[in-house]
């Protein structure tokens, strides 16, 4: 997607640790060393579909098994925090925003090596994981499939590294892929699709209405998650 649609350049914060009914896995690295190096775990085949990820569908494949710490570290666009990266059976799931206190915005990007890739971006006047969705007054999502072979970008896996995965993030974004987005940014609404997804807008937009509007106690569920990860994988 070009970079003036979604850059989002924001320093963010994760914050006191919760817990939700869902467990979490923590692989501890070694001292001094953010890039656990953890063999991802047996894939769950999806099938594949012809349908853009949703926001619903990513947010349920984050909370589809526990979640495995991979690394943190430095993630592309994001210049004053560091990104924490889990993986499960079906996604890697990227803590955007994960240093230890919390403010007010909260970003989750979920790769799927068979439906592709989702962003989900909130934010508030107080710390998104204190609040419910009427009171964010940004709240947009964004999706792009899995990349062809035009992209030109190294095949996408379960078992990347975090090294791996910032060197695949930084050609993705370089690729400048067609993609899909939508919601409101403070308080506006906006949406479409680029490239040779241009004629499935009204189909994203339909598909992620409803969640964008009012999403699932999911979501919270995965915001609470991770906000409790980063008080001891983000810094």
């Amino acid at each position: 997607m070009k970079r003036a649609v979604f850059a989002v350049v924001l320093a963010a914060a994760c914050g006191a640790q919760s817990r939700t009914g869902h467990e979490l896995v923590r692989e501890e690295p070694p001292p001094g060393v953010v890039d656990a190096g953890v063999a991802a775990p047996e894939v769950v085949e999806e099938p594949e579909s012809s349908g853009l990820y949703t926001a619903e569908q990513a947010v349920a494949d984050a909370l589809s098994g526990p979640l495995t710490y991979i690394g943190t570290g430095k993630w592309n666009g994001i210049y004053r925090s560091v990104s924490c990266a889990y993986r499960n059976q079906r996604v890697i799931v990227v803590n955007v925003y994960c240093t230890v206190k919390e403010a007010r915005a909260f970003r989750v990007d979920v790769f799927s090596p068979r439906r592709g890739r989702t962003r989900i971006y909130a934010e508030g006047k107080v710390a998104i994981s204190t609040i419910q969705r009427d009171q964010y007054f940004t709240f947009k999502a964004e999706t792009e499939p899995t990349p062809g072979p035009a992209a030109r970008l190294p095949p996408f896996s379960l078992a990347m590294s975090f090294a791996e995965l910032q060197a695949y993030e930084d050609a993705r974004y370089e690729s400048f892929s067609p993609g899909c987005f939508g919601g409101v940014e403070i308080g506006r609404p906006q949406g479409g699709c680029l490239g040779e997804l241009a004629p499935r807008a009204g189909e994203w937009a339909a598909q992620n209405e409803a969640f964008l509007r009012q999403p699932p106690a999911d979501w919270y569920r995965l915001v609470h998650e991770l906000r409790a990860r980063a008080a001891s994988d983000g810094k």
